[in-house]
């Protein structure tokens, strides 16, 4: 009993961690909490949703970012 229930508890621990490294805590804790391991790896292969990539050196930025720091490139986001 012990055992599962310190399972259940790490993956959502997990997943909450990822949620929150992707930008996506509620997702991250809701379903860590409803789904355990198999919410940890639906947020692993969910979208990132803090960075973007620039149009020009195709490297990962955060999304409020004016210039690119890799290429010094002026981006444009994109309203979602």
């Amino acid at each position: 009993m012990v055992f599962w229930l310190s399972f259940y508890v790490f993956f959502f621990v997990v997943s909450v961690c990822v949620g929150y490294r992707k930008g996506n805590l509620i997702a991250g804790v809701l379903l860590g909490y409803v789904l355990g391991p198999v919410g940890f790896i639906l947020m692993c292969m969910s979208k990132d949703r803090k960075h973007i990539e620039c149009p020009s050196c195709h490297a990962h930025i955060h999304k409020n970012s004016y210039f690119c720091p890799k290429c010094r490139s002026k981006v444009m986001s994109v309203a979602v």
